[in-house]
């Protein structure tokens, strides 16, 4: 998106990239009307959609809070009406909190950043499986389990979610 203008409503078209995994947290965005699909792995061999949000929802505000890269790409599906809450007014308001509570946010954050990995991981391993299963059963792979293993292990360090061997 372009120059982000704070608390500004925006009315932005269906299949519009509101931001990347791996980039930089930049802004959080209230959904007022429409809805956006919260993607993972879209560059691995199997993209999954975790989240469809709608109105009263918002998308972006973990990489706002512990400055970490986005863990998901945000699309809009429809017209989507949105409001832009850049990463300065977001900290500026994150430093304004009572330091325990602020504190107690991060920590639920990193939680919920943690789950969502395992989650995925295992999503896709079960996904992998799936696929070998049925590639044996025709006689294309010789060894599934290992090439779904090798095919996580891939993906997981193109997401960022793991470093290589």
């Amino acid at each position: 998106m372009d120059k982000i203008k704070s608390f500004e409503r925006t009315n932005i078209g269906p299949g519009k990239i509101l931001f990347d995994e791996g980039d930089k947290g930049d802004a959080a965005y209230l959904i007022m009307k429409g809805q956006v699909e919260i993607r993972r792995g879209v560059r691995s061999s199997y993209p999954k959609v975790v989240s469809t949000l709608g109105p009263g929802d918002i998308c972006g505000e973990m990489a706002l809070f512990d400055d970490r890269p986005r863990m998901a790409s945000a699309v809009t599906t429809t017209e989507c009406e949105l409001v832009a809450v850049p990463r300065e007014d977001f900290v500026k308001r994150l430093e304004e909190m009572n330091p325990v509570m602020r504190r107690i946010l991060v920590i639920m954050v990193g939680r919920v950043r943690s789950m969502t990995d395992e989650f995925m991981k295992r999503k896709a391993q079960k996904s992998y499986a799936d696929v070998f299963r049925a590639e044996e059963g025709s006689g294309e792979a010789t060894n599934g389990a290992a090439s779904a293993e090798k095919a996580v292990s891939e993906d997981a360090v193109k997401s960022g979610t793991t470093k290589p061997a």
